[in-house]
């Protein structure tokens, strides 16, 4: 039954239809602007970003710092670039010639290549030779005579003739000289100083010119004429530092009495190198020596022993 005491919907809801209007639907707006189709760019690409544009900016300029020493080549002026050539030329000619009218009348630059033809082969019997003297058994230097007349026209070069003077060992062995001197001055408990260096290579060149000197005069007062070359000298004299180096070298690791058992032995075999080496200088051949008076024959033979006795006291001022 219908009890007309109960609100119907319809009278309820009224009020509240009629007094507020319900609020207008909100769509979400969207963070990304949509995608819209468009035709592909006919007239010109859009502008890059700035970060693009400093990128393409900074290879630009690396490439243009590359590339500028060669621009700054390429575009130099022809006829600056001929004349300074021309320049160099005249000026390095200009040097060769000055080289070879003041150098060339001290040293003979094409007899001074003869003493550095040498091999591997060759220094290691050399020095072998230096250590050992005792075993060698010809002594003799290869001479090259002509083939048509068969007349003497010089003496094989040192890779061809073990008994050939060089002068790469000496060369070698006193810059290994002067350096192993700096070495053996540090581990002796003494400061080093570069100064050591050059005080050695001056004291050492001096004794080698003295020597150079002393034999130079005995030659010239005993009147022997054979090959009393400058060069030949040099390099007798010069295989002292052979002798001098190992002595040296022993020092490092060795007590007192074996170094100098070893200095000994050194300087000996070194005089008895010189003994044997320059007595071809002094007696030439046996023919030179029967002709030769007896009173002027021993005067040589005394030469030569005190040519040998004194590498003692030349590689003992070397080794101290």
């Amino acid at each position: 039954m219908y009890n007309r005491n109960q609100p119907t919907y319809s009278t309820r809801y009224q009020p509240q239809q009629h007094s507020v209007s319900p609020p207008p639907l909100q769509h979400p707006i969207p963070t990304h602007p949509p995608i819209q189709m468009r035709d592909p760019p006919t007239s010109s690409p859009s502008p890059p970003t700035q970060q693009h544009q400093q990128h393409q900016q900074h290879q630009q300029h690396q490439q243009h710092q590359q590339h500028l020493p060669n621009a700054n080549i390429w575009h130099l002026n022809d006829a600056t670039a001929q004349m300074g050539m021309e320049f160099g030329r005249t000026a390095f000619s200009a040097g060769s010639e000055y080289v070879e009218k003041n150098i060339n009348r001290f040293v003979d630059i094409s007899a001074l290549k003869y003493y550095f033809k040498v091999n591997n082969s060759y220094v290691a019997n050399k020095i072998k030779l230096l250590l050992f003297p005792w075993r060698h058994k010809r002594w003799t230097r290869i001479v090259i005579r002509s083939e048509q007349n068969g007349q003497l026209e010089g003496f094989k070069p040192p890779r061809d003739d073990i008994n050939s003077p060089d002068l790469y060992i000496p060369a070698m062995a006193l810059v290994t000289y002067v350096l192993l001197t700096g070495i053996v001055s540090g581990a002796q408990g003494n400061k080093f100083h570069p100064e050591v260096l050059g005080v050695n290579a001056t004291s050492a060149f001096f004794l080698v010119l003295l020597e150079l000197v002393f034999i130079k005069t005995g030659c010239y007062l005993l009147n022997i004429t054979s090959d009393t070359n400058v060069l030949n000298l040099l390099a007798y004299s010069g295989y002292k530092f052979v002798g001098v180096i190992v002595t040296l070298a022993v020092s490092l690791i060795a007590p007192f009495w074996f170094v100098a058992s070893t200095f000994l032995y050194t300087a000996f075999a070194n005089g008895f190198f010189l003994l044997r080496s320059l007595r071809q200088v002094v007696f030439p051949d046996a023919s030179a020596t029967v002709s030769i008076q007896q009173r002027q024959k021993r005067k040589r033979i005394h030469f030569l022993f005190l040519v040998a006795a004194l590498q003692v006291v030349f590689m003992y001022l070397l080794v101290r």
